[in-house]
């Protein structure tokens, strides 16, 4: 666990691996919380793309175990503070010694991650996994290197389905910023929930079964974009 102030004052607890890389990534929660399942995805982040990881505690250490929960939680997401946790989280790497600094979200995350990186100068590169929310920010205006990935069977309209994913890459083009756009044909929501739990919760929720080679695949995808932009 670590702290570091935003720019208003307010506290912001996180958690972090250890120091050493050049690189840092700040990583978004699902609307979930920070559980098991995000720290064990920051894990593998951290070891396979060679990043310094560091999630910031959206919620205040409020974690959810039933989707009914998860959108209370979300709902009541101050997401402009969200989004000052992560320039904070951003500044707070580069005074750690990472010289550039990228952002990865999922679901909630993923919405949040597009955001930030269209308004902090602080963060270098963005990736985004199945979430967007077009009022937070105009990702016309994105200047960052941005990669997204969304699954094919995503049911969630206006966030995430194939038709918001399809507006989404059609505006990052027209940013003309670097992009990467992958759509994963057997996937739906929460298609990087590779724990037990998160299999388990996939089935609860009726979602397609989650497919370990398209977690190796995205995960490659992402250590292939911070190589390029984040750790270059």
């Amino acid at each position: 666990m670590v702290k570091f102030n935003r720019a208003d004052g307010t506290e912001v607890p996180a958690y972090a691996s250890a120091s050493g890389p050049k690189g840092g990534l700040i990583v978004l929660q699902e609307w979930w919380g920070i559980n098991d399942q995000i720290k064990a995805t920051a894990t593998d982040i951290a070891a396979k793309c060679g990043v310094r990881v560091v999630i910031p505690d959206l919620y205040r250490s409020k974690v959810a175990y039933e989707a009914a929960e998860a959108q209370h939680l979300m709902s009541g997401l101050d997401w402009p503070g969200a989004l000052q946790d992560v320039k904070a989280a951003a500044t707070w790497l580069k005074s750690q010694g990472c010289s550039k600094v990228g952002v990865v979200g999922f679901c909630m995350g993923g919405a949040l991650s597009l955001g930030s990186a269209v308004h902090h100068p602080e963060i270098d590169a963005c990736i985004a996994f199945y979430g967007w929310n077009d009022g937070l920010a105009d990702v016309k205006e994105m200047k960052k290197p941005t990669q997204c990935h969304f699954g094919q069977k995503d049911e969630i309209k206006g966030f995430s389905d194939p038709e918001a994913a399809a507006k989404l890459e059609e505006k990052l083009k027209a940013s003309g910023c670097p992009m990467e756009f992958y759509m994963y044909e057997t996937q739906g929501h929460g298609f990087m929930n590779g724990t037990a739990w998160g299999k388990e919760m996939q089935k609860k929720l009726g979602r397609p079964e989650v497919e370990d080679a398209t977690i190796l695949l995205a995960m490659d995808r992402m250590k292939d974009f911070l190589a390029k932009h984040v750790l270059a």
